[in-house]
């Protein structure tokens, strides 16, 4: 139980602070995701949508932290694995560059829910 408390404690602090980065300086935010700080209505939904990703993965973390139940985190998974998938779907139908540290992201934020989630249910099964 510990190893599935401290992998929801550290993806839900990483996730929180990408939401918070996103809210507070949404232009470095942008920029470390090598992606154009856009204008008007576009602004705004960049935020929002990338504020609320963020923010939510984290809350999931922690409800599976303090509920123990696999199900929050397990959502966490499916959506960085969902991410994942997207980028390569992105790369072969619209030629969209793939990036890596991105995806390797996303990955490691998948592997670490993932296993949370799998640890949380063998310990209530």
């Amino acid at each position: 139980m510990k190893i599935a408390n401290t992998l929801s404690i550290i993806l839900g602090l990483v996730l929180f602070i990408l939401a918070a980065q996103w809210i507070i300086y949404p232009d470095s935010a942008s920029d470390s995701l090598n992606m154009l700080y856009l204008d008007g209505e576009g602004r705004n939904t960049q935020i929002r949508d990338f504020s609320a990703l963020f923010f939510t993965t984290s809350l999931l973390c922690f409800l599976s932290l303090f509920t123990k139940n696999f199900q929050w985190i397990l959502a966490t998974g499916i959506t960085f694995i969902s991410a994942a998938i997207f980028s390569f779907i992105a790369s072969i139908y619209h030629d969209a560059p793939i990036t890596f540290t991105s995806l390797a992201a996303e990955l490691i934020f998948s592997s670490m829910a993932f296993l949370s989630a799998y640890i949380f249910w063998m310990d209530h099964k």
